[in-house]
């Protein structure tokens, strides 16, 4: 894939959010702006640049007339110009089109599923430059538009007053007054009986559209009404019109919405401040019967019906609308395997040669969530016979993959191991796979084999809380095998995850420490893409300083959503440090530093941890604090022991952590360190700081699994107020991974003091 399609990553537009109105930049731009603008796949695209004032990125972009909606971008196309600061805060962005450039106060979220597939798909008629956003209303409104698909561009001029006959007709063209409601430019057209009805400009979607009602109203389901006309043109003589919900509204009544089928036929000048559209005919109707066919075939609601249309337009534009609406039909009709299979190789035959495996991949996840499981394997092997056009060459190996999975799940074992090994060579490390190859070698014993499949997909997230519960299933059945830990795990994941040590180690002396043991804590979550950078480079950090003078903690907050680690104690804590974000460190409860970034920018971040720890270093404390602990099957016991002056307001904290926890998250950090899982004093505001002689002693009791228990009705409540559902993994702790960090707390919010052990376990 190339750099430039890298921007992309797969389907319904959504909503767009209300924008700030755009504004053109720069003097010396032209009156007219002539933009270049094509119809791939139905829709109307444009290529540009995008940039903000960190960076400027080639795209391409739809165009939506009707769209209520400013400039929409894929969440990747806007982190790669920055499109919002660190803190959440909009940066200007500019659309760079030929002859003009327009500026964005701040971009909408737009629906990535669709600009993925789009790019999937139509990646060579895009010029290999990922489809990433829209263009809409908001952009679109300030300005007089002319769109000429004849002669492949849009016009875009200056949106002003001109004379009262600006809207009179033109010789040849057709004028039509406009009314603007909702943002959209609506015209009046005539049915055959004169009856008028409202249709607005559209440019979304390539077929005109009539509203299913005013279809059924005049008794012609499939949209085939005998005329549809704007002044004198007939709009029927050039398309075929496409019935469906029209969800917008109009006082004189809504007819439907202009396509790009019509905008093919004719040059549409759209003027919002003159209100008024002319049409100037620009191609020779030619009707299309084939749409009208298709059209008249869905009216009919029966897969024979389609069939027939398939078959007698196998080459026609909606073959491949017809092909999946053949499926869907066929399945409503309880059909039988061999129908069904009928219906699914219209899909296949329907689509381009290098994109049929591709499209019958999707057709078969389709499926497997709809729950029609037993129609995914006829739906790969049509699929693995076009594997090897495919433009997309993992395709034939994931259809593999999906077979082997459902014919796993209903026990044709031998079979099922045919087709994941056929897959496995293709995608070595593909973590689905090599789960249901340990599934399996399970199943049939071979457990060390398993085990090793199990690893290999305990690293994945979409496989990883699975492989995790097979790993520990394993286990008790291995002879001779060491204990299931995480320490094994990391071991035999050497390598294959991301990770980040650091050659040197901190050496103390007079002038760069003191007798400080300064507090990390991290803020993070497991699901957050850019967790990584901060991960790692909060384990080069646990690298380079020892526990003498770095206490450790990290925090699982629930955004972007709740991950097994999430407890109330991490919440809590980011209140009481005022981090409303996960991706955060703070040091000794006041200084904050990075701890969100990509992979590659590791290094960069631990750098920044080691500057600000080094400097924090050297503020000695008043205070020392002494821990002594064990853990004895499921009870921590032990003692802190603080000396220092008494101090207004300080508090001391005793957490309990784990040095690594195996959850395998959307962030690709598989190992997380120094969890925290819960406290080992009565509040969690901890104990006030009240010593004798200069001393106090803090005696602690607590059971594993009453944390774990807490932390479970934690998640409970999370998911109850809507917080989505989070697996019950990764929630045990493992005593042999326990470690105690205790600290002091001013009344200020700084920290004067920590330490950190790693009590003894016994059996």
């Amino acid at each position: 894939m190339t750099t430039r399609l890298a921007l992309a990553l797969p389907l319904l537009l959504a909503l767009c959010w209300a924008g700030a109105a755009p504004r053109s930049a720069g003097a010396d731009e032209p009156t007219e702006a002539i933009v270049p603008v094509k119809v791939v796949a139905g829709k109307l695209v444009v290529s540009c640049d995008i940039s903000t004032r960190f960076r400027r990125v080639p795209a391409t972009l739809f165009v939506e007339f009707e769209s209520a909606c400013g400039l929409r971008l894929h969440n990747r196309a806007a982190s790669g110009i920055r499109a919002e600061n660190r803190d959440g805060t909009p940066n200007p962005i500019t659309i760079h089109l030929p002859d003009r450039r327009i500026t964005v106060a701040k971009r909408e979220h737009g629906t990535e599923e669709v600009y993925e597939s789009f790019t999937k798909f139509h990646a060579p008629d895009l010029g290999e430059v990922a489809l990433v956003g829209t263009i809409g209303a908001e952009i679109l409104k300030p300005f007089h538009v002319t769109f000429d698909l004849h002669g492949g561009v849009m016009r875009l001029a200056p949106a002003k007053e001109r004379s009262e006959d600006a809207a009179q007709e033109v010789e040849g063209s057709v004028t039509a007054p406009i009314t603007l409601t909702n943002d959209l430019a609506w015209f009046t057209v005539n049915f055959a009986d004169g009856k008028p009805g409202a249709m607005a400009v559209g440019t979304a979607h390539y077929d005109t559209v009539l509203d299913t009602d005013v279809c059924e109203r005049r008794g012609r389901p499939a949209g085939d009404v005998a005329a549809l006309t704007v002044g004198d043109i007939d709009l029927a003589k050039y398309v075929a019109f496409r019935p469906e919900e029209v969800v917008q509204v109009h006082k004189d009544g809504v007819a439907g919405v202009l396509g790009l089928n019509v905008l093919e036929h004719f040059r549409v000048e759209i003027d919002r401040v003159n209100r008024f559209v002319r049409f100037t005919q620009t191609k020779d109707a030619d009707f299309p019967k084939a749409d009208l066919a298709y059209f008249r075939a869905r009216a009919e609601d029966d897969g024979d019906a389609m069939e027939a249309f398939l078959k007698a337009h196998p080459k026609a534009r909606l073959a491949r609308d017809g092909s999946r609406h053949l499926v869907n039909l066929r399945l409503s009709e309880g059909a039988s395997t061999e129908v069904m299979g009928r219906a699914m190789t219209w899909v296949n035959d329907a689509e381009k040669e290098d994109l049929r495996a591709t499209t019958m991949l999707e057709l078969m996840k389709a499926l497997a969530e709809a729950g029609h499981t037993k129609h995914v394997v006829t739906a790969g092997k049509i699929g693995v016979e076009s594997g090897r056009k495919d433009r997309y060459p993992d395709a034939v190996h994931k259809i593999h993959g999906k077979i082997g999975q459902v014919l796993l799940d209903v026990g044709e074992n031998r079979e099922a191991w045919r087709h994941l090994l056929s897959a496995s060579f293709g995608l070595p490390e593909d973590g689905m796979i090599n789960l249901n190859l340990a599934r399996f070698y399970e199943k049939t014993g071979k457990l060390r084999r398993a085990y090793s499949r199990y690893v290999q997909a305990v690293i994945k997230p979409e496989s990883g809380p699975q492989a995790m519960q097979g790993l520990e299933r394993l286990q008790a059945k291995l002879p001779g095998g060491e204990r299931y830990s995480v320490d094994l795990v990391e071991r035999l994941i050497g390598g294959k995850v991301l990770n980040f040590g650091t050659a040197t180690k901190f050496k103390p002396t007079e002038k760069n420490s003191s007798n400080r043991v300064v507090l990390a804590e991290f803020f993070t979550n497991a699901h957050l893409e850019a967790a990584i950078g901060g991960a790692l480079g909060n384990e080069g950090m646990l690298s380079h300083f020892p526990r003498a003078h770095v206490a450790a903690l990290s925090y699982h907050l629930p955004a972007p959503e709740p991950d097994p680690l999430v407890n109330e104690l991490a919440v809590h804590t980011a209140q009481r440090r005022l981090v409303d974000r996960p991706t955060v460190h703070v040091f000794n409860g006041l200084t904050k530093g990075p701890g969100a970034a990509r992979s590659d920018q590791k290094e960069a971040v631990y750098n920044r941890l080691r500057g600000t720890i080094l400097q924090e270093l050297t503020n000695a404390s008043r205070w020392t604090l002494e821990l002594d602990a064990k853990v004895e099957g499921d009870i921590v016991r032990g003692t802190l022991r603080v000396k220092g002056p008494a101090s207004k307001g300080l508090k001391l904290h005793i957490v309990l952590a784990e040095r690594g926890v195996l959850f395998p998250g959307k962030s690709k950090v598989v190992i997380h360190r120094m969890v925290a899982r819960g406290v080992l004093t009565a509040t969690l505001d901890g104990i006030a700081y009240e010593p004798k002689d200069g001393v106090m002693e803090i005696p602690f009791e607590r059971s594993l699994r009453e944390i774990t228990k807490a932390n479970v009705t934690y998640l409970g409540d999370l998911e109850a107020r809507g917080g989505g559902t989070v697996p019950k993994i990764a929630v045990q702790i493992d005593p042999e991974q326990v470690s105690i960090v205790a600290y002091a707390r001013g009344a200020a919010g700084g920290v004067a003091q920590a330490v950190q052990l790693d009590p003894k376990v016994t059996e």
